[in-house]
């Protein structure tokens, strides 16, 4: 079994998660459950453990204080649960190479999807690890997963769809050469940045198109078009119907 050192500073999921890991079998055990930072680093540098998982919830700067000192020794891996959805506190979880962050509320299935994803990462049997060697870029000046760096890009672009982005702006903002940084994103995600920039923002379309009353120049902003004929046309393009015909035939099969 995977030993796991629970930091619940909230003190609520210990039962739940204990229950999550029993349902779906997986090979995790909680062999020990703190909540406070300090018992958490004291806890580590009594045993081995083979994953933490933090659940902050209100206690974010708390949570993230952990994952840094954590990292100035430990290569453990880490799941940051319960935190809030915002792009500083992500781009900062990642920064110290957090292997999932799941913002609140965050879902059931969810924790078992990052779980699963976990136990690939760990392999079948539980041995201390060394360092992997991964494919790694500069993020001011610390060598860093590039699968991390992409996950920021990301979160960036999902946060700040209503406004102009461009691969440049994030590129300057993490100080990398934008040529690097879309290349590693392409390799990443099989798709140009651009394209997944315009997958997100027509799949925002749709969601408000369905779930709200705005009127069609209200979403094209609020997806980052200032131009309506502009949407328009590239929303025609992606979706095969034009926004107003498109609200209409939901509507229908709704």
């Amino acid at each position: 079994m995977y030993s796991v050192l629970l930091v619940d500073y909230s003190r609520r999921l210990s039962r739940e998660l204990e229950q999550l890991l029993e349902e779906n079998k997986f090979p995790f055990t909680i062999t020990d459950s703190v909540s406070s930072s300090n018992a958490a680093l004291a806890a580590l540098s009594d045993r081995d453990f083979s994953v933490v998982v933090v659940h902050t919830e209100q206690y974010d700067t708390a949570g993230l204080w952990l994952c840094h000192h954590i990292r100035k020794t430990n290569d453990i891996p880490i799941l940051l649960l319960g935190g809030r959805d915002q792009f500083r506190l992500v781009r900062k979880a990642l920064t110290y190479q957090v292997n999932d962050y799941l913002p609140s509320p965050f879902s059931a299935s969810a924790l078992v999807h990052s779980l699963y994803e976990l136990l690939n990462k760990l392999g079948p049997v539980p041995v201390k690890k060394s360092p992997a060697v991964k494919p790694t870029i500069q993020l001011n000046g610390k060598a860093m997963d590039s699968k991390h760096v992409i996950r920021i890009v990301k979160a960036y672009v999902r946060d700040h769809l209503n406004e102009e982005i461009t691969l440049k702006k994030i590129a300057d903002m993490l100080h990398f050469n934008c040529a690097y940084l879309g290349q590693k994103f392409k390799m990443q995600e099989n798709v140009s940045f651009n394209d997944y920039m315009l997958k997100e923002r027509m799949k925002k379309a749709k969601q408000l198109l369905l779930s709200t009353d705005l009127r069609i120049y209200e979403i094209a902003l609020e997806v980052g078009y200032r131009d309506i004929d502009w949407f328009y046309k590239k929303f025609k393009a992606y979706a095969g119907s034009s926004p107003n015909a498109y609200r209409r035939q939901k509507a229908h099969t709704a």
